[in-house]
């Protein structure tokens, strides 16, 4: 269903189609080389909008968490334990 947006007689018949709805992403107009480079630099946003995949902005927030969450459990799995009378602590 997704394709359906990017392949679609629009694409070619409509200057500029929008491939998501805020517009971020539009299908350039025709041009040399140069030309789309220069879209590419100065239009097309340095991280991916999660519209672009056809998610929710939430989706973006719930992955960043997900990184965070591991990023620590990782660096805490990485910390020195030390066993002493008690058990296991860290310093």
């Amino acid at each position: 269903m997704i394709l359906q947006d990017f392949y679609c007689p629009e694409v070619v018949n409509i200057e500029n189609h929008k491939l998501s709805e805020s517009g971020a992403y539009i299908v350039p107009s025709d041009g040399m080389k140069e030309d789309y480079i220069s879209y590419i630099e100065e239009r097309m946003p340095i991280n991916e909008l999660t519209e672009i995949f056809g998610m929710h902005d939430n989706a973006e927030i719930t992955s960043a968490i997900n990184y965070t969450n591991q990023l620590l459990s990782t660096a805490l799995a990485c910390q020195p334990r030390v066993t002493g009378g008690t058990g296991k602590s860290t310093e």
